[in-house]
């Protein structure tokens, strides 16, 4: 503001120099004074004028110009024309030291203007004649020059503006400026300007200055205002092939050009059409139609009243790359090494509108716990953001349709401020949210949303990058309820997924080996769904603590602990023993299925039947060579008790152990036996029954058992149970399991998927 009263003052004193150097002339033939004015001029001004017509009209004291050029200070371009110039002074005030003119109008006048940093060409002039104290003194000793222009019109202004920070020309095509006064001892001023630029924009201003208070108002409206024309202001930050839509505005403003935090402002302010183009071309940003209604901003009084915020069809464009993103890329690198003594002085460009407002939006937010607000409605309608992921192994595409958000009366007073948002997830599924937030404090807030039938299928490219399995089908409902209470946050997250497949195994290199088909099928219910729990409770003010990394260990911790531990969470989904989910054991020389067998088959059968995923493997292991010697002393046994009862049994029979449990083979009557059964040995008494019966024999006998068991439970399964082909399978240990040889007959259970091979221990 300063900058154009140093203009005003330089364009008034040397209005005043022009009329009394012509004044003086006024008796000579015109054509001398345009000889005058085109000789003296460059000695007094430093720039060549010249003049096509000239007359003064003594009876009115008026002067009629036509013609004027003043060229520039150095070369022959013109920097200001103007068609005619007429003003109406009176002369006999003059004299008496008041200087008036009852009109000045102008008409058709142009002027080029060309800056190069902080300098113009016309900053000699304002050099020159501003730089001059003389005046000052004079008006220190004997007062203001007392003076009044009436009547001020300018019609048909074109100005033509170049800068570097402009590709091309700002270009006015035609302006309008009225004002009914500029008096000497009145600090009003008032003017009416009306402008349409070359780019079609039209603005029409309302001002008024206060010259002593040096404070300044204006009502604005413009229309058609276009978006290119800020692109220079963009260029320093952003590489851009442009910017389309136009800018509409009706503002009524205040200000002080004292004071930069003493401004304020209301009206309404929009845009339609706009769209950010990256230099591809390719539309990033994109907005149809925005509307800001302010009924108060006022930055020093810390007041905000808004009455609605609209943002219709919002659209953002983001792309993932290997090493960056499409908006990353744009960002122009900068050194502050090449920020100007002013942007170092204040903190922004102060060239640069865009500079301007984010230093003052930094302001606003500092100071936001303190501030004043009230924003009777937000809306944000019909949005859309469209992601890509090139990053992996088949690119990743995801859509954001129908966005939403609203938000009424947000009050810096309100207890709670309350944003509700809703979105189409890929064409197919929802989200519904809202978030309340404490107005006073950041530290206190409250979110909760629904997430529902979101397909997992297109989520599938990051599967098969990260663990080498497709998705097939999946349906997920998710459901957080969030609040952060002084900054102690306790989240329950709630996840549903229905139908969910994994597909084979691809041949992906780099890719994880988990086995995420079997987790897969272990964490589903008898249902077919996999339905999650997942607490998440921390400090916030821990700088140690991320929430989004503690909820994946969650689900991590759950992945894994379901495939190192099946059993436990079959067990706590079916309801069922957990050791029924881990073996089924057998006696030594058992080869019948009594209840102590058939209650984990049985158990096993409902993992089959209500997992349809799953399948089981049993396999039968023990220590052959102890279930050797317990042959070798049962048959003993039987030898004994029919050569000492003389009663022959079966020793096939069913309740053979029950026979023989009260034979002793350490009694002297049973030594005495295999003494004359095998002769006299110090070897101990079951290592003599082996020999006895022959450890060959023995290892036969054994042998059948484990084929006798191995179909006994294979039966039961595929017979009894009806189980299908290809949900379970029954064998015998082999030297590349990792199960223990060691103990009593039984068959351990592997889980696994129906087409693969179960390769997880209980």
């Amino acid at each position: 503001m300063k900058f154009l009263l140093r203009i005003w003052n330089v364009l008034r004193w040397g209005l005043l120099a022009i009329l009394v150097m012509l004044a003086l002339l006024w008796a000579f033939h015109p054509p001398l004074v345009r000889w005058a004015v085109r000789t003296y001029s460059p000695e007094h001004t430093g720039r060549r004028i010249t003049l096509e017509h000239f007359r003064f009209h003594p009876l009115t004291t008026s002067v009629d110009i036509r013609g004027l050029q003043v060229l520039e200070a150095e070369g022959d371009s013109v920097f200001l024309s103007v068609r005619s110039l007429y003003v109406n002074s009176s002369l006999v005030k003059a004299l008496g030291g008041f200087y008036e003119a009852s009109a000045l109008h102008v008409s058709h006048p142009y002027v080029r203007i060309v800056q190069s940093g902080t300098r113009f060409n016309f900053s000699d002039l304002i050099d020159r004649f501003a730089g001059d104290s003389t005046q000052v003194e004079d008006e220190e000793t004997t007062g203001p020059v007392r003076y009044a222009v009436h009547d001020v019109r300018v019609d048909s202004l074109a100005i033509d503006y170049s800068s570097p920070l402009l590709p091309t020309p700002l270009s006015v095509a035609h302006a309008d400026l009225t004002c009914p006064q500029v008096k000497w001892d009145v600090a009003l001023i008032e003017a009416l300007v009306t402008t349409t630029m070359t780019s079609g924009a039209d603005i029409e201003a309302d001002v008024r200055v206060d010259q002593e208070r040096l404070t300044y108002a204006a009502h604005v409206q413009a229309g058609g205002i276009h978006w290119r024309l800020l692109e220079p202001y963009i260029e320093p930050y952003m590489h851009l092939a442009g910017m389309t839509g136009t800018i509409d505005m009706d503002l009524a403003l205040r200000g002080d050009a004292e004071d930069d935090m003493d401004f304020a402002l209301k009206g309404v302010i929009g845009t339609s059409g706009f769209g950010m183009l990256d230099p591809d071309s390719v539309k990033i940003l994109g907005l149809e139609r925005f509307d800001l209604v302010i009924d108060t901003a006022d930055v020093k009084a810390e007041l905000y009243r808004v009455r609605r915020m609209v943002l219709d069809e919002p659209y953002v464009f983001a792309e993932l790359y290997d090493n960056t993103d499409n908006f990353t890329r744009l960002l122009v690198e900068t050194d502050s090494a090449g920020y100007t003594e002013a942007e170092e002085e204040l903190g922004y460009d102060p060239e640069n509108p865009f500079s301007i407002l984010a230093h003052y939006v930094k302001l606003v937010a500092e100071n936001y716990a303190t501030m004043n607000y009230k924003v009777d409605s937000v809306g944000v309608y019909d949005g859309t953001v469209i992601f890509n992921d090139f990053t992996l192994e088949q690119p990743f595409h995801y859509e954001l349709t129908d966005l939403t958000l609203t938000a009424d009366d947000i009050n810096s007073g309100a207890e709670e401020l309350v944003l509700r948002t809703h979105a189409v997830l890929n064409k197919d599924g929802t989200l519904e949210a809202e978030l309340g937030l404490d107005p006073h404090s950041l530290r206190n807030m409250r979110l909760a949303y629904t997430v529902e039938q979101v397909g997992m299928p297109d989520f599938g490219p990051y599967t098969v990058h990260y663990v080498a399995h497709p998705i097939l089908s999946g349906r997920t409902r998710y459901v957080c309820n969030t609040t952060i209470i002084d900054n102690q946050l306790q989240s329950e997250n709630h996840i549903l997924v229905e139908d969910f497949q994994f597909g084979k195994k691809m041949d992906i290199t780099d890719a994880y080996n988990l086995p995420v088909r079997l987790a897969v099928g272990l964490m589903k219910d008898k249902d077919g769904n996999i339905d999650l729990k997942v607490p998440v409770e921390g400090d916030l003010d821990d700088p140690e603590y991320k929430v989004w990394p503690i909820v994946w260990q969650v689900l991590k911790n759950l992945v894994v602990k379901a495939v190192t531990a099946p059993a436990a969470l079959i067990g706590r989904a079916l309801g069922a023993d957990e050791d029924d989910l881990k073996a089924v054991r057998f006696l030594a020389l058992q080869e019948t299925i009594g209840p102590k067998q058939e209650k984990p088959l049985n158990t096993l059968t409902r993992v089959v039947t209500e997992k349809p995923d799953l399948a089981i493997e049993l396999v039968q292991t023990g220590d052959r060579q102890a279930e050797a010697e317990a042959y070798a002393i049962r048959t003993a046994k039987a030898a004994y008790y029919v050569d000492s009862t003389g009663h022959p049994i079966d020793t096939a029979v069913a309740d053979l152990d029950e026979l023989l449990e009260g034979l002793d083979i350490r009694s002297p009557a049973f030594l005495a036996w295999m003494d004359a059964q095998a002769g006299p040995s110090d070897a101990p008494i079951q290592r003599r029954c082996m020999q006895l019966i022959g450890e060959t024999n023995a290892a036969t006998e054994v042998e059948r058992l484990w084929a006798v068991r191995r179909d006994l439970v294979t039966n039961y399964l595929s017979v009894e149970k009806e189980l299908p082909a290809g949900s379970f399978l029954v064998r015998d240990r082999l030297d590349t399991d990792t199960i223990p040889t060691m103990g009593q007959p039984s068959f351990h259970v592997l889980y696994g998927v129906r087409d693969e091979v179960a390769t997880q221990t209980p």
